[in-house]
């Protein structure tokens, strides 16, 4: 049987404090670049509206097979003498439809959506966080 998985995964181009809707997939992979030596956490929230407010996910295993600290933060260590990609495996199933991803010590890179619930997917949306300035990033 052949699988369809390049029809079933969808690659964002993603930053810090990016919305996104998880609508139609059930997981996802954030690439995250961290410091030689050192660490980054990833903050993940979720809501019903991708303009509301929005709070933590309350799913302890959100974050699969990786630490997190008291706050139910991710946290990726570099303990390496150079620069690292760390990839994140994240669960959405526990998540409401638009979902923020924020990282802090690190860089985010790229976002995997996977495990879609239809074949094949539509199009996502990303809605990169607002600049200092309060309009939106160019």
């Amino acid at each position: 049987m052949k699988r369809a998985l390049f029809d079933t995964v969808t690659i964002l181009p993603f930053e810090s404090g990016s919305i996104f809707d998880h609508m139609g997939y059930e997981s996802a992979v954030l690439a995250v670049t961290v410091a030689a030596s050192g660490k980054a956490t990833v903050k993940v929230e979720h809501c019903d509206t991708a303009d509301g407010t929005f709070a933590a996910v309350p799913d302890s295993r959100l974050f699969v097979d990786n630490p997190t600290d008291k706050d139910g933060n991710a946290v990726i260590t570099n303990e390496a003498a150079a620069e690292a990609v760390g990839n994140l495996d994240i669960d959405l199933i526990g998540c409401k439809q638009f979902v923020k991803v924020t990282v802090t010590g690190g860089t985010a890179g790229a976002l995997a959506l996977g495990d879609a619930t239809d074949h094949p997917v539509g199009d996502v949306a990303v809605t990169a966080p607002k600049s200092q300035d309060g309009g939106g990033d160019t």
